[in-house]
């Protein structure tokens, strides 16, 4: 602790219907000569904040401080009113599988909260000491790609928006795809839209068409077929450039 400043806080606070979400916020190692820039990060299914760490290092290397917290059923989020919440996982192994425990999870932990989630999270965040709430970044992979585009028109000091393989829209609502479209829609911050070509969740498909004919948007298409998370390594220059340039 002799070089970090500041320490980590633990997030912990209620979501719309009372499920605890927790998390924890990261300042960079510096003494803050003003207050950072912050990043909230939304993982995927199925996961946990400990998924983002690389971008996490990453980001509190650049000056950005950062919030990964736990979606709803996942990790530590997982307290709800009338007892657990934890989300389901298939056992046999085949993508038919993934899809039905991904939509049993939806319903059980209400995934359409999730929106709403990210930005109590955000506001949470900005107002800490030394977090600079005019210079916030959304990130979300895959449903947490979804749920941070739904979110970002809401957060009044968003400078820019980034998703790893969104996917999962559906899990918002019967029209959440067409929320999402419309929600970029308004944005004027800037979006970059990744995934890889092989998606099998059809991330490419949503980035293109999410994106399309909208100048605030960036998509990057890359190769093979690693989903969310998993193409990082494939996008980090272009991504911490995109993110660190939006809130300098």
């Amino acid at each position: 602790m002799r070089d970090r400043f500041l320490p980590p806080i633990e997030l912990t606070l209620q979501a719309v219907e009372g499920l605890v979400l927790r998390g924890e916020l990261r300042y960079p190692a510096v003494l803050p000569q003003r207050s950072f820039p912050l990043a909230v990060l939304a993982h995927q299914w199925p996961a946990t904040r400990g998924s983002w760490g690389p971008l996490v290092e990453d980001l509190l290397a650049a000056g950005v401080a950062t919030l990964a917290f736990d979606q709803r059923g996942h990790g530590a989020s997982t307290g709800g009113p009338a007892g657990a919440v934890v989300i389901e996982t298939p056992h046999d192994f085949t993508f038919p599988g993934v899809v039905l425990a991904f939509t049993a999870s939806a319903r059980h932990a209400a995934f359409g909260h999730i929106p709403n989630d990210i930005l109590r999270v955000t506001n949470w965040g900005v107002l800490q000491n030394f977090v600079d709430g005019a210079r916030v970044v959304l990130v979300g992979a895959s449903v947490g790609g979804s749920g941070v585009l739904v979110a970002a028109p809401h957060v009044p000091g968003l400078r820019a928006v980034a998703t790893l393989g969104a996917a999962g829209a559906p899990a918002l609502g019967e029209d959440g795809p067409e929320r999402v479209r419309a929600a970029i829609e308004r944005l004027q911050a800037p979006v970059y839209l990744a995934s890889s070509a092989g998606d099998v969740f059809d991330a490419a498909n949503h980035a293109r068409t999410w994106g399309k004919d909208l100048p605030q948007v960036r998509t990057r298409i890359v190769d093979g077929e690693a989903h969310a998370m998993g193409i990082y390594f494939a996008v980090r220059e272009e991504l911490l450039d995109f993110l660190t340039g939006s809130v300098e």
